[in-house]
């Protein structure tokens, strides 16, 4: 009986678990991930678009496609979530995709976008007819297009007028969406001219402006323009005219530049008291070794027939003379500042002059004249001599680039307190004994017109000096420094003159420090950043830099 109870005890848990199993079946559910073709979000939600960094990736995006079985997509982008109009960034064959720097800021440029800053930029995938879902990031880009010139076009006509020598001649406005923006960019923009047809082969500075939309130009100016890009004094000729917009990255020093097409206008000239045609020049022993390198020029004043030159001379001798030729040349007989035609050798010490000579009477003055720097920002108040401005006679300014300390300083003539100038109103004019000027320590392009007395302070990153052995014992005292090539303002051309060397070695090199320095590995006039140190045999010589291909800087030395 008891072995009949357990069969029947054993059958009925058979029995519930199979029900209770049944029951399990009818309740539980087991689901499959549905496939998916979505657009992952990026490690990153904003990107900054660097112009000196184009080849860089701007943005790599991925997606996971398990729908369409696709082996080639679309990526599409779009200012606005609805992808209204939708643009196409480019095909992948992949499940990723990245555009560069250049690339994508190109491609939202072609959308007339003008916002520049947090950009809103949707992007998604197609494949098979597939949509992905969307994404966004905020985009900030740089200006790729040339500004737009408004006030002066093709065929304007300027008649320019010595009775209207500082009336405004033009008005030169343009429109740069930049301007508007909110980005934190100085846009310096710089007003070229040049005679037409020549492609600006040598263009000419007619003016500057900085973060503003127009630059405006005398008759003296634009007259100025015309007639150092070739168009002669009182004559009509065409001259071409654009406009340069630079951006700088502080950073690196990476320039974007940006240039319009050309306008082509008519200008009618007038003789001035600056004519930078004139051919008298000063030669000899005390000024270019009797010729060895071009006279030093002589150039016209207000005073027709009376020409001025502003020269450095060593010990020696001078002459005058025209056309760099010795036809028609004059001296002094009787040293009493009287010319006569081939006339003796005229005896000078060294020292920074004005030379006047009078054609008209056949007279001459030599006179001391510098203009330098002094104060406590360079030589503590003249302690050593005055940093010396050099005249730039394609300009009619004195100019030079000058390093200064946090301090004051003012300019005057000849290192001494006799005739100097300040500024008493912070404004850039020049008063006669002015307030000091107050300055931060840097380097400078220290520019004086003294038509005007008007002056700027220009700050730059670098300025080059020659260092070795054969000079200052390889930086025991400072480089000898170069200065721009102020005959072309917009090629990186830089000149050092008459620098004496020993027997030796020496290199070039940035601020007075190895950080930049470039020498010669081949001995061919290419320079290579920390390159081979140059050989140099005793002797007097001046150098060029050219950096104008920074690829391929290269330098000469005669």
């Amino acid at each position: 009986m008891k072995s009949i109870i357990n069969k029947i005890g054993l059958l009925l848990l058979v029995v519930t678990l199979v029900f209770t199993s049944c029951e399990t079946e009818e309740t539980l559910e087991i689901t499959t991930p549905e496939a998916e073709f979505i657009l992952n979000t990026p490690g990153i939600s904003t990107v900054f678009l660097n112009f000196a960094l184009p080849d860089n990736p701007a943005f790599t995006i991925s997606w996971n496609d398990e729908v369409t079985g696709s082996s080639s997509y679309t990526v599409e982008m779009a200012t606005d979530a609805d992808f209204t109009s939708p643009m196409t960034l480019g095909t992948s064959d992949s499940n990723n995709f990245s555009m560069s720097v250049s690339e994508f800021n190109n491609a939202l440029t072609s959308t007339g976008n003008t916002q520049f800053k947090d950009i809103p930029v949707y992007m998604r995938v197609l494949a098979s007819n597939q949509i992905s879902n969307s994404i966004l990031i905020l985009a900030t880009t740089y200006p790729v297009n040339e500004p737009t010139i408004n006030s002066v076009a093709d065929g304007d006509t300027f008649v320019l007028s010595i009775d209207n020598n500082d009336a405004v001649a033009m008005t030169f406005e343009w429109t740069d969406p930049i301007l508007d923006s909110s980005l934190n960019l100085d846009v310096e923009y710089i007003l070229q001219a040049a005679l037409a047809g020549t492609n600006f082969a040598v263009p000419v500075e007619a003016g500057t402006a900085t973060n503003t939309n127009s630059i405006t130009l005398t008759n003296a100016q634009l007259n100025a323009a015309a007639i150092q890009s070739g168009i002669e004094a009182d004559t009509t000729g065409n001259l071409d005219l654009r406009l340069v917009a630079i951006i700088t990255d502080n950073a690196s020093g990476s320039v974007l530049e940006r240039t319009t097409d050309p306008v082509t206008i008519t200008v009618t000239t007038y003789a001035t008291a600056l004519d930078l045609s004139t051919n008298w020049g000063v030669v000899g022993s005390a000024a270019n070794d009797w010729g060895a390198t071009p006279d030093l020029p002589f150039f016209k004043t207000d005073t027709d027939g009376v020409l001025a030159a502003y020269v450095n001379l060593i010990d020696g001798e001078i002459k005058f003379r025209e056309n760099n030729d010795w036809a028609n040349n004059l001296g002094d007989n009787d040293a009493d500042g009287t010319l006569e035609q081939g006339g003796a050798n005229i005896a000078v010490t060294a020292g920074s002059y004005k030379i006047t000579m009078n054609l008209n009477d056949f007279t001459y003055t030599i006179e001391p004249f510098s203009l330098g720097i002094v104060g406590g920002a360079y030589n503590d108040w003249g302690a050593t001599p005055d940093f010396m401005l050099e005249y730039d006679q394609y300009s009619d300014v004195f100019r030079g680039i000058v390093t200064l300390i946090d301090g004051e300083m003012k300019f005057r003539m000849n290192n001494d307190w006799g005739t100097n100038w300040g500024d008493d109103g912070a404004d850039g004019t020049l008063e006669l004994n002015g307030a000091n000027i107050v300055v931060t320590a840097g380097i400078y392009i220290a520019t004086v017109n003294m038509n005007d007395l008007t002056y700027t302070l220009e700050p730059i990153d670098y300025v080059w000096g020659l260092v070795g052995g054969a000079y200052n014992d390889w930086g025991a005292t400072p480089d000898a420094q170069f200065t721009r090539d102020w005959s072309r303002p917009f090629d990186d051309i830089w000149i050092l003159n008459d620098v004496t060397l020993i027997d030796g070695e020496f290199k070039f090199r940035a601020n007075n420090d190895w950080g930049t320095n470039y020498g010669d590995d081949g001995g061919d006039g290419v320079l290579e950043l920390n390159g081979a140190n140059i050989l140099a045999t005793a002797g007097t010589y001046s150098f060029v830099l050219d950096f104008s291909d920074p690829a391929n800087p290269t330098y000469t030395q005669n």
